[in-house]
């Protein structure tokens, strides 16, 4: 598989998301996949942000959904349920969560809920929830999931 193919891949939700699409696919292009091997979470997400964060249709979602398709592709457990984007805010407000803050190089921040504030909250609210989020270690197949569940609460 050519290495274009596979970045196109990793990036596809980023692009998805994006209302820039153009500007999404000149960014993704220009990330060199092998720059972050063997980096952490909190590595990717200052060098992504600070990379891109100033480009023009570029904002938190974008830096959080291109963080998250690296952190995928090296097998980076993103640990926490980051609260970014609409989907997501709305999900945890109607889940009465309450959300905790998280900093990075004492320059972003991120709002974030753990997985058991989720998982306790379905629960205390009586509401079903897929059965492989019970035990997910998966911050990001949590945020995922919360939010495509709240585009079905009226």
């Amino acid at each position: 598989m050519s290495p274009c193919i596979k970045t196109t891949n990793v990036f596809e939700e980023a692009i998805n998301h994006s209302r820039w699409k153009d500007n999404m696919k000149s960014v993704v292009k220009t990330i060199n996949l092998k720059s972050y091997k063997n980096k952490t979470f909190n590595e990717i997400y200052s060098s992504v942000y600070n990379n891109i964060i100033n480009i023009k249709g570029i904002g938190m979602l974008a830096v959080y959904d291109i963080v998250s398709g690296i952190c995928s592709y090296y097998n980076i457990n993103i640990d926490k349920v980051f609260i970014v984007g609409k989907g997501p805010k709305r999900a945890i407000k109607l889940l009465n969560i309450e959300t905790k803050n998280y900093t990075i190089n004492d320059k972003i921040n991120l709002k974030y809920v753990e997985i058991s504030d989720v998982i306790n909250a379905f629960r205390s609210k009586n509401i079903n929830m897929d059965e492989k989020l019970i035990n997910t270690s998966d911050g990001d197949m949590v945020e995922s999931y919360i939010c495509n569940w709240q585009k079905e609460q009226k």
